[in-house]
């Protein structure tokens, strides 16, 4: 079974409470298909399919740990829920993030770090957010409601971003993201 790799920044424990109080007051209402287990909530940076090279991986570590030596800590927040895909049947629910200079920054690096390495990355815009779940499963049609705008803006304390994670999937495997590197951000 293939495996895929990614660079992301992990979520922590009190984020992912308040995602798993919403997801738990929500979901009756919301028939996705599938749902992100807590665990595997994360901030894609860069995802880097299958790597059939394992030199490669080693490079792309030793490159990641040189571009984040110097790079420090910061903070995010809990902004909204959206959704990805067509509004009536949206492929992807999620949460987003407040606006952070510092975590576009820090996107900004990985990207070069990874096609510097070899990597021909997707270039879409970078869209922080967190994916909770995949696939509208209903024959209604979904209906954005208002809670989803602006639900986490009295409640969402910051979370320090204190690393980013070389992830690898484990399709078989529940949670589903094993990390098997990690690059810590230096202490402010």
């Amino acid at each position: 079974m293939k495996k895929h790799y990614f660079l992301a920044v992990p979520i922590e424990e009190k984020q992912r409470m308040i995602l798993q109080n919403w997801i738990h007051n929500h979901k009756s209402s919301l028939p996705f298909k599938s749902w992100v287990h807590p665990e595997d909530y994360h901030i894609t940076l860069a995802f880097l399919g299958d790597i059939q090279q394992h030199g490669k991986l080693i490079e792309l570590t030793k490159r990641v740990n040189e571009t984040l030596k110097n790079d420090l800590q910061f903070e995010i927040s809990l902004n909204g829920i959206d959704v990805f895909g067509k509004a009536e049947s949206p492929r992807i629910l999620w949460a987003s993030v407040e606006h952070s200079a510092s975590l576009n920054h820090l996107q900004t690096l990985i990207v070069e770090a990874c096609e510097e390495t070899g990597f021909q990355l997707d270039r879409k815009p970078f869209r922080p957010h967190i994916t909770l779940a995949r696939k509208w499963n209903s024959v209604q049609p979904f209906i954005k409601f208002a809670g989803l705008d602006q639900v986490f803006n009295d409640q969402s304390s910051p979370s320090l971003v204190s690393s980013i994670h070389l992830y690898q999937t484990n399709l078989d495997q529940i949670p589903k993201y094993e990390a098997i590197n990690i690059f810590p951000l230096k202490r402010k």
